[in-house]
């Protein structure tokens, strides 16, 4: 089975979602333009970055040629921009993380819905070439997927905590410790390092789950009404 190019892909995405995806690619400009401006080079980068990633989908379609991931739909792109809208500029810049005890945690749940609900669309393209995709094996790949990104993403922080001297993981003191209570975590920052990072991964594969159920019900529903 071959993949046809599409003509013009761009008009396959629904209108409020492409005014979304302008609207969060403006943002990381202005986001990342005043990171750099008041010294915040970390936080500037993070933004470029972001950016680059609201861009996914459209880089799917044009290097992605007739291969099978011209085939994922615009709505994994708009689920990926709510996450960095909803992260950098409401978590970083607002500075929700700091906040709100919870944010951190219902970022990571959402990071891990996303992923999964991602992941299990991928696994029923990638399979579609040779027929259709079991649930179980859609539902067992979107969850290792949404894990996998979670790995990877304490594998940034670690590399920004020792590259860049920041503090992602709470693994030492200053500003983003100064509110915690050290004693619960046997007065040592490096146990509340690893506790945050634990958190984060439990987190993460809960929302995988989520939406791991979430594709398998809705699955089961398409075919029911067909």
């Amino acid at each position: 089975m071959k993949y046809k190019l599409r003509k013009d892909p761009i008009n396959e995405i629904p209108k409020g979602q492409l005014i979304f995806w302008i609207i969060v690619r403006v943002t990381m400009i202005i986001c990342a333009t005043y990171s750099f401006v008041t010294g915040n080079v970390v936080m500037g980068f993070e933004s470029i970055f972001c950016f680059i990633f609201s861009h996914l989908w459209d880089m799917f379609q044009i290097f992605g040629h007739t291969s099978f991931i011209i085939e994922v739909p615009p709505l994994s792109q708009t689920m990926l921009n709510l996450i960095i809208f909803i992260g950098i500029l409401f978590g970083s810049y607002f500075k929700l993380f700091d906040k709100i005890s919870w944010f951190d945690n219902f970022m990571h749940i959402l990071s891990g819905f996303v992923c999964a609900v991602f992941g299990y669309d991928f696994a029923v393209i990638i399979q579609r070439k040779k027929g259709q995709c079991a649930a179980t094996l859609a539902a067992l790949f979107s969850i290792m997927f949404a894990l996998s990104i979670a790995v990877g993403w304490e594998f940034y922080e670690f590399l920004m905590d020792t590259l860049h001297g920041t503090n992602l993981q709470l693994a030492k003191y200053g500003t983003e410790t100064a509110n915690i209570d050290i004693s619960k975590y046997h007065n040592e920052y490096g146990y509340l390092g690893l506790v945050d990072t634990m958190t984060d991964m439990m987190m993460n594969a809960i929302g995988g789950i989520f939406g791991m159920i979430f594709m398998v019900v809705l699955r089961n529903k398409k075919k029911k009404s067909k």
